[in-house]
C-alpha cells in the first residue's frame, strides 16, 4: 500500500467579535450565569445584585483530519445472462458454446466467466475536541473561515491567554478515522491500493468567559462565549492557570509505527515515502 502523510500544522482561528461586544452579552446573561438550577428558578437575583468580578481568554483545541484512499483491482466473477427466450438451448460467444441452464421461476441462464476491472474512491474527514475526542459538529465552516498558522502555541499566550493543553495526540484521532476507511477488498490483481492522509491540523479557537458574582447569597457563576461563532454556555468557574505543555513533537505523533500498528507493512511505505519527502525538501 502507498501512503502519504499530510503536513503537520497548527492554526489560531480569529475572532469575528471583539471583547466589547462579548462583554456586553455576557452582561445581559449575568442573571443566569448565577441562578441555575431549581433555586433559580424560585428566586431570580435583580441585575444590579450581580457584579461582573474577572474575565478570561483562553484557547480550546480541536483536530481537523481527513484522508482519501484508492483501490484499483481486478476479480473474477461468474455472470448468469437470461436468455431471450425458453426455447434457447445453447448459446454461443466468441467461438464458445454455453449450455442454458433452467432455472424455474429465475429463467433459463447461461453462465460465463468475466474479469471486473474495479476502482473504488473515498474520502473522510473528521473533527475531533483535543481534550476529550468527542466529534465537533460545527467545526467544519469554522476552519474554512479566517485563521493563521502558528508554529508554536505558546504565541497565543501572550497577552496573558490561558493555551488549554490538548489531551488526545495526532495518532488517536488518525486511527479513529482509518477504522472507518479500511477494509478489505476481495481480488485477484491489486494494481493500485492507497492511503493519502491529506490533513492533519491542530485548530485553537478562542474562548472568553465571564465571572460573575451575585453578592446578597455569595454565589458565583461563569457565561463563556465562543469568540467565532458567539455561541454561549455556563460553567461554575473559571478555569486555572494552567502550565502543562506538551511538544509539538509528541502532538504529532503520527509515523511508521502508528500506520503499522493498523496496515500490516505500512510502517516500511511510510518509511519510504518519509525518505523521497525528506529529499525533496532538501
Amino acid at each position: 500500500m502507498d501512503i502519504q502523510l499530510a503536513d503537520q500544522r497548527i492554526f489560531a482561528l480569529n475572532e469575528t467579535l471583539t471583547l466589547e461586544q462579548l462583554r456586553q452579552r455576557a452582561m445581559d446573561k449575568r442573571s443566569s450565569a448565577v441562578s441555575s438550577g431549581l433555586g433559580g428558578l424560585i428566586q431570580r437575583p435583580k441585575s444590579e445584585e450581580v457584579v461582573l468580578v474577572d474575565s478570561q481568554k483562553r484557547f480550546e483545541p480541536f483536530w481537523h483530519v481527513a484522508c482519501t484512499a484508492r483501490y484499483v483491482y481486478d476479480r473474477s466473477r461468474k455472470y448468469n445472462v437470461p436468455t431471450s427466450g425458453p426455447e434457447v438451448k445453447e448459446v454461443s460467444l466468441h467461438g464458445e458454446n454455453y449450455v442454458v441452464a433452467d432455472l424455474g421461476k429465475a429463467g433459463q441462464v447461461f453462465t460465463i466467466m468475466v474479469v471486473e476491472r474495479c476502482r473504488e474512491e473515498s474520502r473522510q474527514e473528521l473533527f475531533a475536541d483535543a481534550q476529550t475526542s468527542n466529534p465537533i459538529p460545527d467545526a467544519a465552516p469554522l476552519v474554512r473561515g479566517s485563521k493563521v498558522e502558528i508554529n508554536d502555541p505558546q504565541l497565543l499566550s501572550a497577552e496573558g491567554a490561558i493555551i488549554v493543553p490538548p489531551e488526545t495526540r495526532a495518532s488517536f484521532v488518525v486511527r479513529q478515522l482509518l477504522n472507518q476507511m479500511l477494509k478489505p477488498v476481495q481480488a485477484d490483481t491489486v494494481h493500485e491500493e492507497s492511503l493519502i492522509l491529506e490533513t492533519t491540523d491542530l485548530y485553537y479557537r478562542p474562548v472568553w468567559a465571564f465571572e460573575f458574582h451575585w453578592k446578597p447569597k455569595d454565589k458565583r457563576g461563569v457565561v463563556e462565549f465562543d469568540a467565532v461563532t458567539g455561541q454561549m454556555r455556563t460553567s461554575q468557574s473559571l478555569l486555572p492557570r494552567l502550565t502543562k505543555m506538551i511538544s509539538r513533537d509528541a502532538l504529532f505523533d503520527i509515523g511508521a509505527d502508528t500506520v503499522g500498528m493498523l496496515i500490516p507493512g505500512g510502517n516500511l511505505a511510510v518509511k519510504i515515502a518519509k525518505v523521497a519527502l525528506d529529499a525533496k525538501k532538501q
